[in-house]
């Protein structure tokens, strides 16, 4: 199993390094990965997840089942705006020392087995790493920085979103499809293969983490027939607009 303590840990340590201090312009910026959000968005969200973690207040959502439940997709929008909306008055230093405050109780939760008292909701552990890992990308990028494509939270994100595919897969009784990256392979759902698609571990999180649109996702090197997986491999419904990226 993958640390996920330390995999959050060093993935935060990246994201805050990336902005340059609180009085750095990249604050202002906007990220085109989450369109209408700027940096302070974006790290308004991140923090916000970390104090609702370290408190114990999360919600009651099954993330597995956004994909075809609109009532999951309004709750985790209104879940994740609500995050921005009320941190919207606060200034950059507010937000890291609010942040770093929250740290330590969401590491110490990270550390929690999923059967003993205290642990995080099923697939909050993962999802809570996986989110910063994302972000991090979309600010980094956003700023003209690379990516954090080395970093073990990328290995700990590319495993949550393989997973929910794989839900989504099995739930519509669709064949199986391969995911082909850096030697390695990953067989999402179950029976006989319909599909593989290749591509560096970096770009398949980016895929599955709902940052390219159908027509990148199509143009891909893949193999078989791709038309039922275009749809369901974005985590959070498909993008209408290209998103290009140089990690």
């Amino acid at each position: 199993m993958l640390p996920l303590d330390a995999a959050y840990a060093d993935i935060k340590e990246r994201m805050v390094r990336s902005l340059g201090g609180p009085d750095s312009d990249a604050w202002s910026t906007a990220v085109p990965a989450t369109p209408g959000w700027t940096v302070t968005d974006v790290v308004a969200h991140v923090t916000g997840n970390a104090a609702d973690a370290s408190n114990g207040v999360l919600p009651e959502f099954n993330l597995l089942e956004q994909f075809r439940d609109p009532d999951v997709v309004a709750a985790r929008d209104e879940f994740a705006d609500g995050q921005v909306l009320r941190r919207r008055e606060r200034t950059p230093v507010d937000l890291l020392a609010e942040w770093d405050a929250a740290e330590p109780g969401v590491l110490e939760r990270l550390r929690i087995r999923p059967e003993e008292p205290g642990a995080l909701p099923f697939g909050f552990d993962l999802a809570l790493v996986s989110d910063v890992c994302v972000h991090a990308d979309d600010v980094a990028l956003a700023l003209g920085q690379a990516a954090h494509g080395d970093a073990v939270a990328s290995k700990v994100a590319l495993a949550a979103y393989s997973f929910s595919t794989d839900y989504r897969i099995r739930a519509l009784g669709l064949p199986a499809l391969v995911l082909r990256y850096d030697g390695k392979e990953r067989t999402l759902g179950d029976g006989p293969v319909a599909a593989v698609l290749e591509a560096d571990r970096w770009e398949l999180l980016r895929v599955l983490a709902g940052r390219r649109s159908r027509a990148q996702i199509e143009a891909l090197d893949w193999t078989g027939e791709p038309d039922a997986y275009l749809s369901l491999l974005p985590a959070y419904g498909e993008r209408a607009d290209d998103l290009n990226e140089r990690p």
